[in-house]
This record gives C-alpha cells, structure tokens and sequence, in this order.
C-alpha cells in the first residue's frame, strides 16, 4: 500500500483541497483509497465530503478510542464511503483531546511494565491501521491532520513515512516548505526511521501577480514542483456540494470552462509522479497523453514518470505495509 501525509503547518495552504483530490485522482483509475481526516477544526476533509455527521457526538466511536484500545464499535464501523472507491475515516472533536488519552493508555499499561519501558505514543495509528487489517484493504492511505507540528501529525508521520506539501507562491508559503522539512526530519531522527518528501504542490496560484509567478516558479525549479493549481472557484464549487473536483466536473458541470480544463490532468500527473516516487510506478498507458499536463506556456514542459522512464524513482519505506 502506497501511504503519504498531506501537510503544512502554516494555515491557508490548501492542504485539504489536495488531499480531497488527490484521493479521486487515484480512485479514478481503480485503486482503493482510504483518507483518514486527523483534523478536529471544523472545515476539515471529513466536512468537504459530507461524511462528518457525527463530528460533534460525544456518544459516537472514532479513531481516538481505538488509537488507545477502548473502541465502542469494530474499527471498519467508523469508516464512510465518500466516492466511488474513495473511503474516509471522519474525523472527531475528540482528537482534540489525544494526548490525554495516550497519557491514560501509557499510565494504564505501564503498571506491568519493567522501569525502563518506554511507550510507543507516535506508533499508535500504525499499530491500529495493522490490527484492522487496513495495508491489506486499500491500495493508498492519504492523511490529511491539522496544521500544528502536534501528536497528530507525528502519528500521521509515523505511520505513513511520507508527506505532500502543498505550499501557496508567496515569502511565507515558499519557507514553510524548509518548516515542513525540518520538522520531518526531526522526528524521523528522533523515532529513527526515514521520512521522504514525497511531492511539493504549488496552490491557489495567480499568474496575475509577479510575485505568485515568481515563487511558483522557485518551487518548481527548487522542489521539482511537478504541477501547479490556480486560485480557481471551481474549488470551492466542489466543497459547497460536498464532492471532489472530479465528481463536481462528472456529476454537476454541464460544461468545463477554459480555464479550468488542466485541473483534472495535473492531478493525475501528480498521482503519476507520486506513485513512481514511492517506487510504484503507473503503466504508461494509464491514461491517454491527452488526460495529463505535460506543458504551458508558464510551467513549461513537464516529465510523466510512468514506468517505462522511471529508472529514477525512489524506494520509500512505507510505514503502514
């Protein structure tokens, strides 16, 4: 199972959106894809895909009760069918409240422990998503947390071994990729294992503006950016009917205007691109050459890694396998 956490710890990223699309993207061609939404704030991934009903429920089960053991119900009772083979794990208000509930479980089952036995907090996701069967059921696992450097991200981090960035083309959008990074990084040498970058995504870009051009450009050249996505309103057109932006254009546009026409094509070129960087390389022949973004006249030409050119894409460890 291919497994990446979407991230930036600066708000107003577009980190939702991505994940949200990316998951479509994958699903449109077959594969099996779980999103777990770790984002108790309101407008989160669950919420644009109108599976967080009981968000709010004090009496509800969810992913917290069994990242410590204590789930009311079975584990595969908590996951909602979005899309078409697009499933998602909603997120809850409670996991506002998981470092307290790790704290309990550490407490709990370090009574029978020897003195030196250390608890394995960030391992939790991992060990649950192993327990239910999880790597066996789907063929990606997409982890949208919330923008804090926080337990949940680790946990993201831990068991996913992988991050998407998303980064808007701006001082402060082009430095949070070294933010990311750093505390990627940290972690992985602290809980000593490896985490990949596995793609950088510039977002909400408006050619309009120099300074926009200007920095998507660096994160091209400096992050090997595979593609770009305008500040288009056919994004928020997607999240008013609780949809991704490929059930939107299938389901609910009688027509796709101009400028909207490479959205669905760059996402498939980044699914593209992240699979073969996570050492699963797509056929060549996954879609047809006209389905992709492979050039602009602002990006310029763009490299399609499907397998027969992927000579060069990295093996990471994936932690959730």
């Amino acid at each position: 199972m291919q497994a990446y956490t979407v991230y930036n710890q600066s708000g107003g990223q577009g980190k939702t959106t991505v994940a949200r699309d990316l998951a479509a993207a994958h699903a449109e061609i077959g594969q099996r894809v779980l999103v777990i939404d770790m984002d108790a704030q309101n407008g989160s991934l669950s919420n644009y895909l109108g599976v967080d009903d009981n968000k709010r429920n004090p009496e509800a089960d969810d992913l917290t009760y069994h990242l410590v053991d204590q789930g009311q119900d079975e584990f595969s009772d908590l996951i909602r069918t979005a899309e078409p083979n697009v499933d998602v794990l909603p997120s809850h208000k409670r996991l506002n409240r998981v470092d307290e509930f790790l704290d309990s479980h550490e407490n709990y089952i370090g009574q029978t422990k020897p003195d030196d036995w250390e608890y394995p907090r960030y391992k939790q996701l991992l060990k649950t998503l192993q327990k239910n069967d999880v790597p066996s059921q789907y063929d990606v696992l997409i982890i949208d947390p919330n923008a804090k450097a926080d337990t949940v991200y680790y946990l993201s981090l831990y068991a996913t071994r992988n991050v998407v960035i998303p980064a808007v083309p701006t001082r402060s959008g082009y430095e949070s990729i070294d933010g990311v990074a750093d505390s990627a990084q940290g972690f992985a040498e602290n809980q000593d294992i490896n985490i990949g970058r596995t793609a950088v995504v510039p977002t909400m870009v408006d050619t309009r503006k120099s300074d926009h051009k200007d920095y998507a450009r660096k994160l091209r050249d400096d992050y090997d950016a595979p593609v770009y996505f305008k500040s288009l309103s056919a994004f928020e057109s997607a999240e008013e009917k609780y949809v991704s932006i490929f059930q939107l254009f299938d389901e609910h546009r009688d027509r796709i205007r101009k400028s909207e026409r490479n959205i669905l094509p760059k996402y498939r070129t980044l699914v593209a691109t992240i699979c073969a960087t996570l050492g699963n390389p797509l056929p060549e022949k996954t879609w047809d050459s006209e389905e992709l973004f492979t050039d602009d006249e602002f990006w310029g030409a763009v490299n399609v890694p499907f397998a027969d050119i992927a000579d060069e894409a990295i093996d990471q460890t994936v932690g959730v396998n």
